[in-house]
């Protein structure tokens, strides 16, 4: 005999309200096989697997609209609809902490400063979320970097970068805030041997390519012996829990720290350091990209865009870090840009937030005509680079 359910006997054995029932039959996510003669819905065991799925995507924080699509997909789409939710979930897990953080930070505040410290709070925070989002996957990274194939410096960056780090066999590196790992693709034939490589980031987009890149480097040379470890952790709010570092690096980095999160993390690093062990950072000029920003401060006065917030920078960096390190040595590297293609420096601006991706998306026409207007005769657009390295000792 085949079971027919009542929406009161269907929520009954799921253990919900008939109204719950009804509500997803309103919402087409749950539909009778029939009805009866007096006109109630009737459902089937299928009704009740189907509730039953609902009821856990639901309780997964799924939205009905999410639900309803994974209701008609495939295994290997739900598949991936659980990885998109898994991360979404750790978002809002993360935005929790610092919420509670932010509570922490105010709660015994005397009360005539209460609202401003809790403020001054919530704006570091927002800032600092801003920054997680940009970073969260590697394409914003992807589209910051392919703009400067177009780079007039003698020397490839990384390269240049590489010889002033003076890496030597057997060190043992920190590089906080590593990206993709691009760095040391890029230098991996000419490193040394019997390194030990910890590379550090926050965003899990970050630390997913940097696995594939790691794994290519030691496919590619094993001979090198070298060893990598990769952890997340927050440069906002650093601890690590090995120490002993021959080099520790912060490559653009700092400059979206606050200072306050950046004196912190200045203790830490030389608590990190060997006692003959260096710290370097790489920092942009106040110049750095002055013509794009200018085209893009003119074109959408008054949205804020990365740099708009920094108050670090490669000119003013020696008087900070000279509060907690020796300075060794400064050196910004002579380079400028000579883009020919519009597509590169739109896809560039496009990074900068997602308010600025949707506006380029609704003017896209007028911002590349933006673009080509500033070319000059051979059909280059110059945009002025600034940026270098400071070396530290503890």
């Amino acid at each position: 005999m085949i079971m027919r359910y009542t929406a009161g006997e269907l929520a009954k054995k799921l253990g919900v309200s008939a109204r719950t029932v009804r509500f997803y039959d309103e919402k087409k996510l749950l539909h009778p096989i029939e009805y009866s003669d007096s006109g109630y819905r009737l459902y089937d065991e299928e009704s009740v697997v189907r509730l039953q799925k609902i009821l856990m995507l639901k309780y997964m924080d799924f939205s009905l609209e999410q639900i309803a699509d994974m209701m008609q997909t495939q295994s290997c789409d739900i598949q991936s609809s659980l990885k998109q939710q898994e991360e979404m979930l750790i978002d809002k897990r993360e935005h929790i902490t610092r919420l509670i953080d932010a509570i922490e930070k105010t709660k015994n505040s005397e009360s005539e400063e209460f609202w401003q410290n809790l403020r001054n709070v919530i704006e570091l925070t927002k800032d600092r979320e801003e920054v997680i989002t940009q970073y969260k996957s590697d394409d914003n990274l992807k589209k910051r970097i392919a703009i400067h194939d177009y780079s007039t410096a003698d020397e490839e960056w990384f390269h240049w970068l590489f010889k002033r780090e003076n890496i030597t066999a057997g060190m043992k590196i920190l590089d906080i805030g590593c990206g993709t790992g691009l760095l040391w693709k890029r230098v991996a034939h000419i490193l040394p041997e019997n390194l030990t490589i910890h590379l550090v980031d926050y965003s899990d987009g970050m630390l997913a390519t940097t696995r594939e890149t790691v794994a290519e480097i030691l496919a590619e040379y094993p001979e090198k012996n070298l060893k990598f470890y990769i952890e997340k952790r927050d440069a906002a709010d650093f601890s690590y829990p090995t120490a002993g570092f021959d080099l520790i690096m912060a490559n653009h980095v700092l400059f979206y720290l606050k200072k306050e999160n950046r004196e912190q993390f200045y203790r830490t690093v030389r608590s990190l350091l060997k006692p003959t062990g260096r710290f370097t950072c790489t920092l942009i000029g106040r110049t750095h990209m002055k013509e794009l920003h200018e085209m893009v401060i003119e074109t959408y006065p008054g949205v804020k865009f990365p740099a708009m917030g920094f108050d670090l920078w490669f000119e003013n960096a020696t008087e900070e870090l000279g509060e907690f390190f020796q300075i060794k040595n400064v050196e910004e590297q002579k380079n400028d840009l000579l883009v020919p293609d519009e597509e590169l420096i739109y896809n560039y601006v496009s990074s900068f937030s997602d308010e600025y991706k949707q506006l380029l998306i609704r003017d896209r026409e007028a911002f590349i005509q933006k673009i080509c207007d500033r070319k000059n005769e051979e059909g280059f657009m110059y945009i002025h680079k600034s940026y270098g390295v400071v070396v530290c000792v503890a």
